[in-house]
């Protein structure tokens, strides 16, 4: 995990140096489905996801399945031709596809369509990657990663 300050985006700063400047978390994210690792996830490479946006959108995402047996949640950021990410649930089982975004001419992934799992899965492995993240950033950066927490995981800002 990483930082930077707005005004030089290509510099990674240690994530100590997280601050109200520098209020942007960024690293590897990986979420793995039946062995297979879900493409997309940052526009720079898969060690530049967006904590920031991601811990905010797999939070709703998990929220909003729990709702409904039969529910949906599409995080579409629009950013830079990405595709929109489904996330759908059918009673116990969930399903993940890489889908057209309708902001931006991302386009869709023809092997990430409706790619089941156990809802149960989703909802633990969400659970635990946001608490391992939160002890993580806190314990990086004392000064700033409470409040960091509050305004992504809380507030989603």
């Amino acid at each position: 995990l990483w930082t930077y300050e707005p005004d030089s985006a290509d510099r990674r700063l240690p994530l100590s140096q997280l601050s109200e400047k520098a209020g942007h978390v960024h690293g590897l994210l990986r979420i793995e489905i039946n062995g297979r690792t879900l493409p997309y996830l940052g526009y720079f490479g898969p060690d530049d996801v967006c904590f920031n946006a991601w811990v905010h959108e797999l939070k709703t995402a998990l929220q909003r399945l729990r709702t409904s047996a039969r529910s949906s949640y599409t995080y579409d950021e629009g950013e830079q031709g990405q595709p929109a990410f489904l996330f759908e649930r059918d009673g116990d089982m969930a399903y993940m596809s890489v889908v057209a975004s309708e902001l931006s001419d991302g386009e869709a992934h023809p092997d990430w369509q409706r790619v089941q799992f156990h809802f149960s899965d989703l909802e633990l492995s969400v659970e635990q990657f946001l608490s391992r993240l939160r002890e993580h950033v806190e314990e990086a950066s004392p000064a700033f990663g409470r409040q960091w927490w509050s305004l992504v995981a809380e507030r989603g800002e």
